[in-house]
């Protein structure tokens, strides 16, 4: 059986990575380690460094799961910087932002990096679109609060913890190629 180290301290990262891989022939364990988030526009290059840094500093192999969001009509703002805006912006901050803009699109961008301690890399990236709300709701993050996923009518933070890990295990199909990309590589060491 294939073994990797997921590195993540996010809870519901952990949880659907966890769901999907038990299909597998992958065990997969956690590690909850801060990584440094380069200033890099691009999902797979901040989650390439990540993955590389962690790799080496655990000497194992791992993969890691990096997110951006990208508003169209804010040209691509935060991207990358999604933590740090959840931190230092309200959800009615990013509202402001949106006043007066007709294209509420907004992407979400995931890349999953597997990396070994050599630095060898592969990664699956995603991108689901979604739509920021007029209004911000419910609790949880600035972008929980306004952010409806396509078919759905009420942001994030309005639908239920089971209904929301249910449909990123849907649309999450980075995690299936990564373990069957797990499945059929050589073990190392």
């Amino acid at each position: 059986m294939r073994k990797v180290t997921m590195v993540t301290g996010n809870a519901g990262k952990w949880k659907i990575a966890s769901n999907i891989f038990k299909k597998y022939n992958v065990e997969l364990k956690q590690a909850k380690i801060e990584t440094p988030e380069i200033q890099a526009y691009d999902v797979e290059e901040v989650s390439k460094y990540s993955a590389i840094y962690a790799a080496q500093k655990l000497q194992t192999n791992v993969i890691k799961s990096d997110v951006g969001y990208y508003i169209e009509e804010l040209n691509g703002f935060p991207g990358v910087f999604v933590k740090y805006i959840n931190t230092m912006l309200t959800s009615e901050d990013i509202l402001k932002m949106m006043s007066g803009k007709k294209n509420r699109t907004i992407y979400l961008k995931e890349c999953l990096t597997f990396a070994t301690p050599d630095g060898k890399i592969k990664q699956f990236l995603q991108t689901e679109k979604a739509t920021i709300y007029k209004e911000a709701m419910g609790n949880g993050s600035t972008f929980d609060k306004i952010v409806v996923f396509d078919g759905e009518d009420l942001p994030k933070s309005m639908n239920t913890e089971e209904k929301n890990l249910k449909h990123f295990e849907s649309q999450l199909k980075i995690y299936d190629e990564m373990a069957k990309y797990l499945e059929g590589e050589k073990e190392n060491g």
